[in-house]
């Protein structure tokens, strides 16, 4: 099992001021079992982990406005299957291109 690390800049939307890198958008833990995505707002709106399953919220600012956080989570151990879905949420639900091939099973 291991992470392998890759740049992902996402455009960000013209009408929305990019308010953290876009390197930072995916984040992969040094030992390839968890990965974290972040919003335009900078919070963290997914997370995925061999080990606990997954989380995919709703951005910060969307639970500002009265937004519940959950879109999709998981409590069990995170499958290929699982981080197949994973990555089609985040872009679906947050533009955010995460790259199947970053986590090897």
């Amino acid at each position: 099992m291991r992470c392998i690390m890759e740049s992902n800049p996402i455009p960000a939307p013209h009408d929305v001021e990019l308010e953290i890198a876009p390197e930072d958008y995916v984040q992969c833990s040094e030992d390839g079992n968890t990965v974290w995505v972040h919003a335009k707002d900078g919070s963290t709106v997914g997370r995925f982990s061999k080990r606990f399953g997954m989380d995919v919220h709703r951005a910060v600012t969307e639970m500002m406005d009265g937004a519940s956080q959950c879109l999709h989570c998981t409590h069990a151990p995170g499958t290929a299957d699982d981080w197949a879905l994973f990555c089609k949420l985040m872009r679906e639900k947050h533009q955010v291109t995460v790259s199947p091939s970053l986590l090897l099973f």
